[in-house]
């Protein structure tokens, strides 16, 4: 992989530097399905779209497209995901695969983003409206608390 990076890049190629990790089998991501409370931050995590589920429903990761980066183990607050090694090396179709699906992740975040931009000074007087609505009822709910406590209790 170091040799590769120095073709690319046109440099000379360099040692691996002991700080930076170290080179070890392809690892890939596994949820302990039983322990996944279904939060999405792993799918959220991921750069290549490898972790399918829904929300509040078990994930699981598509050993096929992990790229073993590990991005996704960090942000599980029940450290429900583990990395176990491949079984297989990493090879050249592996890695235009993992880039052709980060660079159609990040397409179709730039295009949510768009949508989501244009969509707030449409709706932005609908929200207003309708949280000083949401305010005004719980104002009231709290009014109508506040005097049943205020009078005392008859007793029959």
């Amino acid at each position: 992989m170091i040799v590769a990076l120095a073709a690319l890049t046109g440099r000379t190629p360099r040692p691996l530097d002991p700080e930076c990790g170290a080179h070890g089998p392809l690892l890939l991501a596994v949820v302990d399905e039983a322990a996944c409370i279904g939060c999405t931050l792993c799918i959220a995590a991921c750069p290549v779209d490898a972790i399918v589920g829904a929300q509040k429903r078990m994930h699981t990761v598509l050993p096929s497209l992990c790229s073993g980066c590990e991005l996704c183990v960090a942000p599980c607050p029940v450290d429900c995901i583990s990395l176990q090694p491949a079984g297989r090396d990493w090879a050249p179709d592996d890695a235009a695969s993992a880039r052709d699906r980060f660079a159609a992740r990040a397409t179709r975040l730039a295009r949510n983003e768009r949508i989501a931009k244009r969509a707030v000074p449409v709706t932005a007087h609908i929200v207003s409206a309708d949280r000083a609505q949401r305010q005004a009822v719980v104002a009231a709910a709290l009014a109508r608390a506040r005097a049943r406590r205020a009078t005392p209790e008859k007793k029959s």
